[in-house]
């Protein structure tokens, strides 16, 4: 009954596009919500495809729209909702208004600027993570880092990622995880409406992400989801897992040349290990060949050691022989020697016999000298009074200059 009284009244209704995806031929309707942007109230809504088609016209979450329909009641599920037949665009949306606003706003204040953005580490491992512990997005992000690379260290910092407590409990956790000191903070969720994201287009927010002294990285919702906390963020990334490929990627850079490094080193050792190989084999060969060449050394060595003892006997009694007749000749020559120098000698001592001093004052000469030994030769060189010394064949005078002559 009240379906029926419903069915037969049109209303024109105004509000924003919520949860809008657009057309999908898998679906017998278009599905979204109208919502009333001052109290968060929404109308459920279907729309048939082939209408929605012939407007020509692309419409997005946000959008402030005025829609034309039919009210009616879903019994199933006991709720109300709107069959619309006509759609047309009534204005921006309010959200999008206001995030514009605020846009704007914190551009001016320096807020997006390349300038003040901090530069993620090369390699970071202690990592706070900002999400919902039972979001996908929380388990995406760690299959895509520390079950990749077991030396990051995530710590979760659990918060509610929509509804009105969301926004303090991120500030709070953003602040908290800031004055802990980690190398990265990472605040990250899945996609979503507008509505769904306002936690992240908070001015409180950004401004606690601006003020932070850690590194942030924000991957919050799609790829096409653009948020005031991703343009506030030091990095930005398009969704969690993107996030998560960002903090490792160098981590998979480091990876791939240890990868490559081990294989060129694999390549090189099984290089090396072949070659030693082969000469090892070559050498095995050349120690074979010298032991069958020297098999038989010990008997020849055997043999020359009997002939070196017969030729060292020979030898010796040869040498022997020759020795004692050198021996005799060296001893006779010597004598003959010994007899020619003896007679020089004698010949020389008597020679010097004659000119010795001793022999020269026995023939009665002197030699005089000064007091302090030195021998006088020139009497210009003595003066008158001078004492001096004459020794004689026997015995010595002191004597003293009476006169002198001297002569050319």
């Amino acid at each position: 009954m009240t379906r029926r009284t419903l069915e037969q009244m049109n209303f024109w209704v105004e509000g924003e596009l919520s949860s809008f995806k657009g057309y999908n031929s898998r679906y017998r309707y278009l599905y979204f919500d109208l919502k009333d942007p001052q109290t968060g109230f929404k109308l459920p809504c279907v729309f048939e495809p082939e209408t929605y088609l012939s407007l020509n016209y692309q419409f997005e979450d946000g959008m402030k729209v005025l829609a034309l329909g039919v009210l009616t009641l879903w019994e199933k599920e006991a709720k109300f909702q709107m069959h619309v037949v006509k759609m047309q665009e009534f204005g921006q949306g309010f959200l999008l208004v206001e995030l514009e606003k605020l846009k704007l706003k914190l551009q001016k204040k320096g807020y997006f600027d390349d300038a003040n953005k901090k530069k993620l580490p090369q390699y970071p491992v202690n990592i706070a993570v900002i999400t919902s512990k039972v979001s996908d997005a929380w388990q995406d992000f760690r299959q895509h880092s520390c079950e990749r690379f077991k030396t990051i260290k995530l710590d979760l910092f659990d918060v509610m990622v929509q509804g009105n407590r969301s926004v303090s409990q991120i500030i709070k956790a953003i602040q908290k995880a800031d004055s802990k000191k980690y190398d990265v903070i990472c605040i990250i969720r899945g996609g979503g409406s507008i509505e769904d994201l306002a936690a992240y287009n908070d001015e409180n927010m950004a401004r606690a992400i601006f003020q932070a002294k850690t590194p942030i990285l924000v991957g919050v919702g799609h790829e096409k989801d653009v948020t005031i906390a991703s343009l506030v963020a030091d990095v930005s990334a398009s969704t969690p897992t993107d996030a998560a490929k960002i903090i490792t990627e160098n981590f998979l850079k480091l990876d791939s040349s240890l990868t490559n490094l081990i294989s060129r080193v694999t390549f090189a050792l099984k290089n090396k290990i072949a070659g030693a190989s082969q000469q090892l084999d070559f050498i095995y060969q050349q120690l074979v060949n010298t032991k069958m060449k020297y098999s038989q050394v010990p008997q020849k060595l055997a043999f020359l050691k009997k002939s070196l003892t017969s030729l060292t006997t020979d030898l010796i009694k040869e040498n022997l022989l020759a020795l004692a007749r050198n021996s005799d000749s060296l001893i006779q020559s010597w004598k003959i020697m010994l007899n020619k120098q003896t007679v020089a000698l004698e010949g020389y001592q008597h020679k010097l016999l004659l000119v010795s001093p001793q022999n020269v004052l026995n023939r009665g000469y002197s030699i005089t000298t000064t007091i302090s030994g030195k021998v006088l030769k020139d009497a210009q060189f003595i003066d008158i009074g001078q004492k001096l010394k004459v020794k004689l064949a026997k015995g010595q005078l002191n004597t003293k200059v009476m006169e002198k002559k001297n002569y050319g």
